[in-house]
C-alpha cells in the first residue's frame, strides 16, 4: 500500500565546468573536443559502494539483538515468573497451553528518546513487549506485557503493556491469533464435517477434504476475518480452494460456516453451508437436496493454472528485447550508510529507522540540513474492505497489521523490485522462540526523477537543475496482495510517500477498498507546532480601477488554525484542491516574518473507508475513517491500531477516535495521521497481477516557507546560461560532469543550446 516514483535515467549530461570565462569560439572547441573524446565511452564505469557513516547517536530505535532476545526467552521460563509455560518446540502444544507468540522491541517513549538525542542523556534502556497466549488460565486469553530493563538484571519486571492501549491488553481467547494450536483445534470440526460429504463436494466441485494433513484431500480453506465481534464468541466463515500455485484465484463456489468458541475444541459446532447462494443449516438438508438432485451446480473452478501464472506468453514486441532503461550511479553512490545503526544520510537529509513485526520498517528523527522535520513517519496498518454476495466476501475487512506486514517483507530482486547496485539492509524477527531473518528486505537507491527539479527560461539566461531523490523500498506479500511502499526524500526538502499493489484476486473479483494508514509525527523545528488550513474561497467584489465591471468574482485565500482536537478529524480533500493543509511553527518563522511549516499535499488516491458503519470495522477501524486526522502527540497513543484489533471490531485494543478529546493543538507536539488507498474496481487485468501504472497512492510532504528561498539553489548538478558577450552562451555546471565510461552522442551536446539570448 504508499507513492511510487518510476525513473528513467537522464540522457542529459553536463559537460562543461563552472568558472569557463574563456570567449566562445573556445568554449566551442573545448566541448568539440570533449564529445568526439567522449563519443563511445571506455566501458569501465566502477561498480558503486557504499560509503559508510557513523551515526552522532547510537540509534534508539533497533530491534532486539539476538542476545536480548534469548535472555528475555530464558527469564520468560525461569520458574518464578509463574508463567507456566510450555514450548512452542512441544510437538503435544494445544491451545489450552501457555506459550510465547511474539517478543520484540517496545520502542523508548518520545520524551526519553529526544532528552537523549537533544539534552545529551542517557540512551533509554531497552524493554521487549512480549505476548503470551494462556489459553491454560481459568480466563484464557492473549496478554500483552513487557519485560525490561534489558539487558536482565535484578530491576528486570514483567507488567501487563496497557499504557499503550485504549482497553485492557487481556486479548479475549476467542479474539487471539489464529496461529498453530489454534488452526489444529478449528481442523477438527471442519475436517469431521467435511468428510462426511466428500462424495458431495467431489460430484459438485471435484474437491474433497479430510483433514489437514490428510493426503486425500485435494483442497483447503481460509479462516473468515474478521472472526468475532468482541471476542464472546468465534463464527467464522470458510470459503474454499484449491490447491495449488494461488489458492486464492482457485475459489469455489462454497462455503462453510462454523462456531469455534472457546478452548474445548468438541463444543465446537457447524451452523451452515452456502453453496450457489443457497443456504443450508444442517449437513442432511444438504444431502437429502444432493440426493434428490435439488442442487444446481455452479461453474467448477478450472484445473489448469495457466491463467495465473506470469510466464511470458505472445509474439516479442518490436525492440522490446532490448534492456529498458535502468536508474545507474554512474560517479557512485551520493548517500552515506550506518547499517549496524541503520542511519542514512543524503544531500542533507538524515534519519534513522526501525523495524517491528506488525508493520516493518519505520522513520524517526527526519532531519532536513540539520533541522527536524519529522520524529516518526511509520505505517501504522493496511486495511481492506470487501464487498459482495456471498458470506466470505460480504463479511471480509483485514488488518494485515495482524499477519505481520513486517514479517512478511520478503527479498528483493535485483533490477526488478530495485535498481542495480542499490543498497540492501536485511530485516530480523523474532518470534515466540526463534528468530527469522528476510535477506535483503530493504533497499536503499537514490534515483532520477525523469525531470528537472528547477527549470526556467528566460531572455538573459536558461537554466535547469537535475531531479534526484533518495528511495528507500519495502515490498511485502500479504496473502493474494504484494504491496510496494516507497518513501521518497526530495533534494528541495520534500518527502514523498507512496504505496503501490499487485494484487492477485480472485477469478470472479469484489469490489474492495484499501486504506493505507500512516503516522506522521511532525516535529518542525522542535515540538511545538499548529496546524493551519488554508482554503481558497471565491467571494464577490467590486474593485474602484474597474468600474466597468461592477460586481465580479475573485479568489483568496481563508487561513484557520485548529484550536483543538475537537475539530481534529477531517473530511476528504476538498474539491478542486481548494484547501491546503500545513504543519507550522508559530515561533520560530523564516527571514520575511512568516511561520516556517511544511504542507501536506494530496497525491493519487487519497481515499478511506467508504462505510462508516460497518460492524466489521465498527470501531476497529476508525483511523481509515477520514482523509487525515490531528491529534496530541502521547507516549501513551503511539499506533492508531494494534494487531489483534482484527477480531475486535466492536471493542478493539485501539479506537482511534478516543484519542480526540477536546486538547488544544495550537504550538502542541502534534500527529497527522494521513490515508492513502484505492477502491479497487476489479477487471480482467487484475489477472494474474494487479497493474502498478495505475493502483497506487500518494503523499508529500514539502516545505512551506520552511526556508527563505526555494531549497535547491546550492546544488551542484545544475546548468545555467547566462548571457554574455558573443553569440553563444556557455553552459556553466559547477565542475559536475559525466565520468569519462559513459558515451554521449551529438545529441547531448550543451553548448549551442541558449544562443542569441534565445529562450
Amino acid at each position: 500500500m504508499a507513492p511510487l516514483r518510476t525513473a528513467v535515467l537522464s540522457a542529459f549530461c553536463a559537460l562543461l565546468s563552472v568558472g569557463i570565462a574563456s570567449p566562445a569560439q573556445s568554449h566551442t572547441e573545448s566541448v568539440r573536443r570533449s564529445i568526439a573524446r567522449r563519443t563511445n565511452g571506455n566501458g569501465t564505469c566502477p561498480i558503486p559502494t557504499d560509503i559508510p557513516v557513523r551515526a552522532s547517536k547510537e540509534s534508539p530505535f533497533l530491534p532486539l539483538t539476538n542476545e536480548d532476545f534469548g535472555s528475555v526467552v530464558d527469564w520468560l521460563f525461569q520458574p518464578e515468573q509463574n508463567l507456566n509455560l510450555t514450548s512452542v518446540s512441544n510437538e503435544n502444544l494445544t491451545q489450552t497451553d501457555n506459550y510465547i507468540w511474539l517478543i520484540e522491541a517496545l520502542h523508548p517513549n518520545k520524551t526519553d528518546i529526544l532528552n537523549y538525542l537533544d539534552r545529551n542523556s542517557t540512551k533509554p534502556r531497552k524493554y521487549a513487549r512480549v505476548v503470551i497466549n494462556e489459553g491454560g488460565k481459568e480466563i484464557p486469553d492473549a496478554t500483552e506485557y513487557f519485560v525490561g530493563p534489558l539487558p536482565i538484571d535484578n530491576t528486570t519486571t514483567i507488567k501487563t503493556l496497557d499504557y499503550i492501549y485504549t482497553s485492557s491488553p487481556h486479548i479475549p481467547f476467542n479474539a487471539r491469533f489464529e496461529d498453530g494450536p489454534r488452526s489444529t483445534a478449528i481442523d477438527s470440526i471442519v475436517a469431521k464435517t467435511m468428510s462426511s460429504i466428500a462424495d458431495i463436494t467431489k460430484d459438485l466441485m471435484e474437491i474433497e477434504y479430510y483433514g489437514q494433513s490428510d493426503e486425500r484431500s485435494n483442497c483447503q480453506y481460509f479462516v473468515s476475518k474478521p472472526s468475532s465481534g468482541n471476542g464472546s464468541q468465534s463464527i467464522v466463515w470458510l470459503p474454499w480452494r484449491l490447491n495449488g500455485i494461488a489458492p486464492y484465484d482457485q475459489m469455489m463456489d462454497f462455503y462453510a460456516s462454523f462456531d469455534i468458541s472457546g478452548t474445548d475444541e468438541s463444543l465446537y459446532t457447524f451452523r451452515m453451508f452456502v453453496y450457489n447462494n443457497v443456504v443450508y443449516t444442517s449437513v442432511q438438508q444438504f444431502r437429502e437436496a444432493w440426493e434428490s438432485g435439488k442442487i444446481i451446480k455452479s461453474p467448477v473452478t478450472p484445473l489448469d493454472e495457466s491463467h495465473l501464472r506470469k510466464d511470458r506468453i505472445g509474439d516479442f514486441r518490436e525492440l522490446e528485447t532490448r534492456f529498458a532503461p535502468t536508474t545507474v550511479e554512474l560517479d557512485g553512490k551520493r548517500y552515506k550508510v550506518d547499517e549496524e545503526n541503520r542511519y542514512v544520510e543524503y544531500l542533507g537529509w538524515s534519519f534513522y529507522t526501525g523495524f517491528t513485526r506488525d508493520v516493518g520498517i519505520q522513520f524517526f528523527d527526519i532531519k532536513f540540513k540539520g533541522e527536524r522535520v519529522i520524529y516518526e513517519l511509520s505505517l501504522q496498518d493496511a486495511v481492506a474492505q470487501y464487498a459482495g454476495n456471498n458470506p466470505f466476501q460480504a463479511g471480509t475487512a483485514y488488518n494485515d497489521r495482524f499477519y505481520g506486514i513486517g514479517a512478511l517483507m520478503g527479498r528483493l530482486i535485483p533490477g526488478y523490485d530495485c535498481p542495480y547496485h542499490a543498497t540492501y539492509w536485511n530485516s530480523t524477527i523474532h518470534g515466540a522462540e526463534s528468530t527469522n531473518t528476510n535477506i535483503n528486505s530493504i533497499c536503499i537507491f537514490e534515483t532520477d526523477i525523469g525531470h528537472p527539479i528547477t527549470r526556467h527560461s528566460a531572455e538573459t539566461y536558461k537554466q535547469a537543475t537535475k531531479g534526484s531523490a533518495l528511495v528507500v523500498r519495502v515490498v511485502a506479500t500479504v496473502g493474494n496482495y504484494d504491496y510496494l511502499w516507497d518513501y521518497t526524500f526530495m533534494t528541495d526538502g520534500a518527502i514523498g510517500d507512496h504505496w503501490g499493489p499487485r494484487i492477485a484476486e480472485t477469478i470472479t473479483g469484489t469490489l474492495h477498498t484499501h486504506v493505507m494508514n500512516f503516522k506522521v509525527d511532525f516535529d518542525i523545528i522542535d515540538d511545538k507546532n499548529s496546524f493551519v488550513k488554508t482554503d481558497l474561497i471565491i467571494e464577490n467584489i467590486t474593485q474602484p480601477w474597474y468600474p466597468e465591471r461592477g460586481t465580479f468574482e475573485m479568489a483568496r485565500l481563508n487561513f484557520t488554525e485548529l484550536q483543538t482536537e475537537d475539530e481534529g478529524l477531517l473530511p476528504s480533500t476538498v474539491a478542486n484542491g481548494q484547501t491546503m493543509y500545513t504543519i507550522q511553527n508559530n515561533a520560530h518563522k523564516n527571514k520575511w516574518g512568516v511561520p516556517r511549516g511544511y504542507r501536506i499535499v494530496p497525491g493519487v488516491s487519497n481515499v478511506h473507508l467508504p462505510s462508516m458503519l460497518s460492524p466489521w470495522f465498527l470501531k476497529s477501524g476508525q483511523y481509515a475513517k477520514q482523509a487525515m486526522a490531528v491529534s496530541r502527540q502521547h507516549d501513551t497513543e503511539p499506533y492508531s491500531s494494534a494487531a489483534l484489533n482484527q477480531n475486535l471490531p466492536e471493542a478493539p485494543l485501539v479506537e482511534f477516535w478516543s484519542f480526540f478529546n477536546g486538547e488544544s493543538l495550537r504550538q502542541e507536539d502534534l500527529v497527522v495521521w494521513v490515508n492513502l488507498g484505492m477502491h479497487h474496481y476489479t477487471r480482467s487485468e487484475d489477472l494474474p497481477n494487479t497493474l502498478m501504472s495505475e493502483a497506487h497512492s500518494s503523499v508529500v510532504f514539502a516545505p512551506q516557507n520552511w526556508g527563505d528561498v526555494e531549497g535547491t539553489r546550492d546544488l551542484a548538478n545544475a546548468v545555467i546560461y547566462n548571457r554574455g558577450e558573443g553569440d553563444i552562451a556557455g553552459p556553466f555546471t559547477n565542475g559536475v560532469n559525466p565520468p569519462s565510461c559513459f558515451a554521449l552522442g551529438p545529441e547531448d551536446e550543451l553548448l549551442g543550446v541558449f544562443e542569441n539570448g534565445s529562450a
